[in-house]
């Protein structure tokens, strides 16, 4: 049990022992503090798991800023005397809840030895308030459906951004107050409200950014990162958001290539797959679908909706490797294979994006150069003019938020103990991003999943290896499940579906 919990039981006891007449002091309004809450009707109440809210300002650098409320789980540990220093983890983003679908930690092996702290960032769904932009969120869908695209579709996106803009100022919601330091600062907050001397800060995708800011703002709180696919602050995302898409699609290319079986069914794939995007720009692909994926509603499948669907399957380990067949395949007219992974990738966003925009516009967008984001959408790159960028620099005018200063966007350096996992077929996050904190980190460690995407280390041997880390950070790891990864079978290809 936490020293700020023994607190708060030990003041509970006392009053309840004092004098009928006594009366109890007023509840604190101090900023930031955590206050205990029930948890919600949908978290399992047989297991110990403590919720409340954390409370901080809205905005820190101004003196009249309201306060805000960001929701908090802390699952306990299952070992009678628990590691005192916790997990901290933070799912991807900007814009993905971290509680939303938080029920239990009954399959989770890391709370064997320590426990696990899991805050919604603020402006997130389950935060008060929450960034929410429902237009943009359905807006997306249609893009995915293939019936807005191009320019009109940036052109109704800045105008959704400006109208949820709009609502969220007139609800007295200072945007500028969401930034990646401004969830640093929560999470450190939270450190303290909970009793932690120090935090074992996991994060993925987006979040590997956020526990970095953490590090760089205060180190003194953290005792050692797990990043999984990284997103460090240096790069510059929406510049290369396509060329990141290539990296992954010339690694199935060469794949195929290199394994007899797949190079001799599906050759010339490289050629097939620009054909097929190609064929589909010029005229929607008949694919069939489901009626409760289109909801009555066409979908234009074009090269963008291709581009799509197979970047989608790159983030599946058991897909990759039957990627190839399924280019060739529907090159050839035979969209039974391309037709699910489609239909896979309808529907609208589910992130909060007014969130998202707060974050982007003022932490990537001013420190990225305009055309270079442009030409990464350009139907020159090959990818039926898929948009893989985060926002416009026409959204971010629209969205008007202040830029943070220039040292959020540089490296951030330290000898705290980090483990780094990244994916080989990893279209977003590529793993040169996790071998580059190597240079400025000297106590980083770097582990490659070979055949394996985003979320690298979501699986048993990716939890051997962070148990190992957990216990002892500077200590020798378990990376023979890791060496041994055999990778993408691309054989698979060449069988029979």
């Amino acid at each position: 049990m936490s020293s700020s919990l023994t607190a708060f039981v030990a003041g509970w006891s006392l009053l309840f022992a004092a004098p009928a007449s006594a009366t109890p002091p007023p509840p604190s309004t101090a900023v930031p503090r955590f206050e205990p809450t029930p948890c919600p009707d949908t978290v399992d109440p047989s297991e110990r798991i403590d919720c409340g809210v954390l409370v901080v300002p809205e905005n820190r650098a101004r003196k009249d800023s309201r306060d805000i409320r960001l929701p908090v789980m802390r699952l306990r540990s299952r070992a009678e005397h628990p590691a005192p220093d916790p997990v901290l983890f933070m799912p991807g983003g900007p814009g993905v809840s971290a509680l939303e679908r938080l029920r239990s930690g009954r399959k989770n092996p890391l709370l064997d030895e320590r426990d696990m702290v899991v805050i919604e960032p603020r402006g997130g769904r389950m935060a008060r308030p929450a960034l929410e932009c429902p237009d943009i969120n359905a807006l997306k869908g249609e893009v995915a459906a293939g019936r807005l695209r191009g320019q009109k579709a940036r052109e109704a996106m800045t105008e959704a951004a400006r109208r949820c803009r709009a609502t969220l100022t007139a609800a007295g919601v200072d945007l500028d107050g969401y930034t990646t330091s401004a969830t640093a600062d929560d999470l450190d907050a939270l450190r303290e409200a909970l009793g932690y001397r120090t935090m074992n800060l996991q994060g993925l995708s987006y979040s590997t950014r956020l526990m970095l800011t953490v590090l760089r703002r205060h180190p003194a709180g953290v005792r050692s990162l797990i990043l999984d696919s990284v997103l460090p602050p240096e790069v510059t995302f929406d510049e290369v958001a396509a060329m990141n898409v290539w990296r992954s699609l010339n690694l199935v290319f060469d794949g195929c290539a290199i394994d007899r079986e797949c190079g001799a069914a599906h050759p010339d794939l490289r050629k097939r797959f620009s054909q097929l995007v190609a064929a589909a720009d010029r005229k929607p692909l008949p694919l069939v679908r489901k009626e409760s994926v289109t909801k009555g509603r066409p979908v234009e499948v074009r090269g963008a909706q291709v581009v799509d669907a197979l970047y989608s399957a790159m983030h599946d380990p058991q897909r990759i490797p039957l990627i190839p067949r399924v280019i060739s395949r529907a090159a050839a007219g035979d969209y039974s294979e391309l037709t699910p992974l489609v239909e896979d990738s309808q529907g609208p966003s589910t992130m909060t994006w007014g969130l998202r925009l707060s974050v982007w516009c003022s932490e990537e967008i001013p420190f990225e150069d305009p055309a270079r984001i442009t030409a990464q959408r350009s139907p020159a790159m090959g990818l039926g003019g898929t948009d893989e960028g985060t926002a416009s620099v026409e959204t971010c005018r629209a969205w008007n938020v202040a830029p943070v200063p220039a040292e959020e966007n540089t490296a951030v350096k330290s000898t705290v103990p980090v483990l780094v996992f990244a994916g080989e077929f990893d279209p977003d996050t590529p793993p040169e991003w996790g071998r580059q904190l190597l240079e400025s980190m000297p106590e980083a460690r770097y582990v490659e999943f070979r055949g394996h995407s985003h979320a690298a280390s979501f699986n048993l041997c990716g939890l051997q290896i962070t148990q190992a880390f957990l216990r002892d950070p500077k200590g020798p790891l378990p990376l023979d499940c890791a060496m041994k990864l055999r990778g993408a079978d691309f054989g698979k290809s060449a069988a029979t579906p």
